[in-house]
């Protein structure tokens, strides 16, 4: 008979029929275990596990208080919440799920540029509150069709989006820090500096990850730089962007908007200037999280986890920590 695998699912549900779809996904041997965040789990369920698939921040005292604790699967991509560092130390093997649902964030980030260009939440509120606003949003409306788009970040989600804007006929750039990439004219993009796409670009749409040197990348002086009137997307993560230098230029009319679906501090507060704004769009860090994507996600993720424990090797571009002492399984 397989032994159990006890799985600590930390922060994935978005309510019980996420949670049934999850369960279907998993072998039979696996045994699940949910909580929203790591300080609802039981210390007991903490101790006996011996995988964490997490949305929420994994941090060394969790790892200290988890001996069996062999592999941590990271639902999505960003992994900057666990203290990868102390995995390490821990024999602790990482892996995210690279790319799954890059296409689903890649949508969403072109809806928050068409619903910020055309002012689409503005004009459905205005209807729902009896006002017909069709003369004040011409002037400032614009389509998308044919722009510039900037996109920063080009790894499976940049890359995405450049494939998903080729109907629009317009140019695409794009900005990574390691240079082109000899398969940019595969994704209908072309190789741009930093000041050079931001000076070029009618819309800038942010694709990298956060923390480290990207902190603030999207400053007063990056502003500066930027076309006058153009476009702001944020659906990677809120410290690239210093939100009060933001919040001063959408208020100014130095940027025509921005959509953000991330932000400095999350949830956004109830005092936040961005909610006063009628030039922003904002949705609550949601561009990835689909139920169409669950059954995918959770598939790659125990995909993984089953590699793992058979001692083969996990995707190369979802492998974040190989320790080079892993710790050893629990008897």
């Amino acid at each position: 008979m397989t032994a159990a695998i006890r799985i600590a699912c930390l922060g994935l549900v978005f309510d019980r029929h996420a949670e049934a779809m999850i369960r279907r996904c998993a072998p039979a041997n696996f045994e699940l275990s949910f909580a929203e965040r790591p300080e609802d789990m039981t210390e007991a369920t903490l101790t006996e596990s011996d995988v964490l698939l997490v949305t929420a921040p994994v941090t060394d005292a969790m790892m200290r208080r988890a001996p069996r604790l062999r592999f941590i699967q990271k639902w999505g991509t960003g992994y900057e919440k666990i203290d990868v560092a102390a995995a390490e130390r821990h024999g602790i093997t990482v892996a995210i799920t690279a790319g799954v649902n890059a296409d689903t964030i890649g949508e969403h980030a072109i809806a928050l540029m068409l619903a910020t260009l055309r002012r689409i939440p503005l004009a459905d509120r205005a209807l729902r509150e009896c006002r017909w606003i069709s003369g004040d949003i011409r002037p400032v409306g614009q389509r998308l069709y044919g722009k510039t788009v900037g996109i920063i970040g080009f790894g499976n989600i940049g890359r995405a989006v450049a494939r998903q804007l080729r109907g629009f006929d317009g140019t695409v750039l794009y900005y990574k820090r390691g240079g082109a990439v000899a398969e940019e004219l595969a994704h209908g993009a072309s190789f741009a500096t930093f000041d050079e796409l931001l000076g070029r670009s009618d819309l800038i749409t942010l694709h990298c990850p956060g923390g480290g040197a990207n902190v603030g990348m999207i400053d007063r002086a990056a502003i500066a730089r930027m076309k006058p009137g153009a476009t702001l997307i944020n659906v990677a993560r809120g410290d690239l962007v210093v939100e009060t230098d933001l919040v001063a230029a959408l208020a100014s009319g130095r940027l025509a908007g921005a959509g953000l679906d991330v932000f400095s501090e999350e949830p956004l507060r109830p005092d936040s200037p961005l909610r006063a704004l009628d030039n922003v769009v904002l949705t609550p860090h949601s561009a990835g999280s689909l139920m169409d994507d669950v059954p995918i996600m959770a598939g790659h993720s125990f995909d993984n986890i089953a590699a793992f424990l058979r001692g083969e090797p996990i995707r190369p571009r979802d492998l974040i920590v190989a320790p080079a002492a892993p710790r050893a399984p629990s008897r």
